[in-house]
């Protein structure tokens, strides 16, 4: 058995910042690199570099900590040790930490502490130079400190605010669909029970078989519903975690998709629509996020006519497959008796465009002149591509 030792990311990271800051700090901010002489003090002036890089190893996890470490060692580095030694780079990094995972106040003072440091590494530099020449070398050693750590801290807080914008933007996206989940879930559902509890109030007193197997659909539309319901909020549990959800957190069953067609004919006729089914071209198969959206342009549609139309009317459903699209389209005849009360929230065919551009569909719903609707979804379903039989390679010898 051979065992392998892996470094995980963010250590490797950090590890590759502290020696690279180290490097820049000795070869570029202190007179080190061609100036070893192995006395005390280059040794001294050593230590602080390997120190102050090193602490950038527990940099995620004490920012603000490393940040004061690594800003004492650049303000002692060169009186103790004697050489100009700047922890310039080190400095920078941790500034960078602080900025990007603090609050402004904290950030705000780190950056005043750099400035600090860039001010000292003008006196230094101007302590090197001959009098005449400290008025230039001062202001501009400082200014250019300034300007290296001003970039680093405006960048780490660039990148903080970019992230929490990002992550907004992720949170307000699953919003929607988790907004666009529980619609179709419920609205389909609850509208078939609703309709099939008024049948059965109206024959209650001369049809008891119809009574009770209206009672038997609204049964059935209930545990469908749950099902669901429990399903998606099993996969949102479990979208914290690293192991991948199973495809349905209860039943083991997948998401619906176009396979599950029928049982929403059955569930809709049984509210009294009369729905034929029609398919043109060759069936293949989808992607799962394209399969449910299908399934779903279906439900909706057939939702609203049980709805808005009421029992009585004919539905269409067709599935067109093209070469490299389906199109979805459910047409009504707007012949039904319209029920005493809608229930709807007006946002169904708003959640159900959004759903198909995510996808890279495209939704039409108009009404026909002749009366009813006409919806017609069409969604991307490429052909498979053509396995390529390799070549026979013959043996020549």
């Amino acid at each position: 058995m051979t065992w392998r030792w892996v470094v995980p990311r963010p250590v490797a990271v950090d590890l590759v910042l502290a020696v690279s800051a180290g490097l820049v700090d000795a070869c570029l901010f202190s007179a080190l690199v061609g100036h070893w002489t192995g006395d005390v003090r280059d040794w001294s002036a050593a230590a602080f570099l390997v120190t102050g890089s090193a602490a950038l190893l527990l940099r995620r996890r004490w920012p603000v900590a490393v940040f004061a470490f690594a800003w004492v060692e650049g303000v002692l580095a060169a009186p103790i040790s004697g050489v100009d030694v700047r922890l310039a780079a080190t400095s920078a990094v941790a500034l960078f930490t602080v900025a990007f995972t603090r609050s402004g106040r904290a950030s705000t003072g780190a950056m005043i502490a750099c400035a600090v440091l860039a001010l000292l590494a003008g006196l230094q530099e101007a302590a090197t130079h001959p009098p005449g020449e400290r008025a230039v070398a001062m202001p501009a050693t400082t200014l250019f400190y300034l300007l290296l750590y001003g970039c680093v801290w405006a960048f780490g807080r660039w990148t903080r605010v970019s992230r929490r914008l990002a992550a907004r933007e992720a949170v307000l996206a699953e919003r929607g669909r988790i907004a666009r989940e529980l619609h179709d879930i419920v609205a389909h559902s609850v509208t078939v029970m609703v309709l099939q509890a008024a049948g059965a109030r109206r024959v209650l007193a001369t049809d008891q078989a119809r009574v009770g197997k209206a009672l038997g659909h609204i049964e059935e539309a209930g545990e469908q519903a749950m099902g669901e319901l429990r399903r998606m909020l099993t996969a949102l549990r479990l979208s914290y975690h690293d192991d991948p959800p199973p495809p349905d957190g209860v039943t083991g069953r997948p998401q619906p998709g176009l396979a599950d067609l029928d049982r929403l004919v059955r569930a809709v006729s049984a509210a009294g629509v009369r729905v034929r089914t029609r398919v043109e071209g060759s069936p293949r198969r989808l992607a799962a996020s394209v399969d449910l959206a299908a399934y779903r342009v279906a439900q909706e549609a057939l939702t609203n006519v049980t709805k808005h139309v009421g029992p009585g009317a004919t539905v269409e459903v067709r599935l067109t497959w093209g070469d490299a699209d389906l199109t979805v389209t459910v047409v009504d005849d707007g012949r039904g008796r319209p029920p005493d009360r809608v229930l709807s929230t007006h946002n169904g065919l708003t959640g159900l465009r959004e759903r198909l551009e995510i996808v890279g569909g495209r939704l039409a719903a108009d009404p026909r002149p002749e009366g009813g609707f006409r919806l017609t979804a069409v969604l991307p379903a490429p052909a498979p591509q053509p396995e390529r039989v390799p070549e026979r390679v013959e043996e020549v010898g």
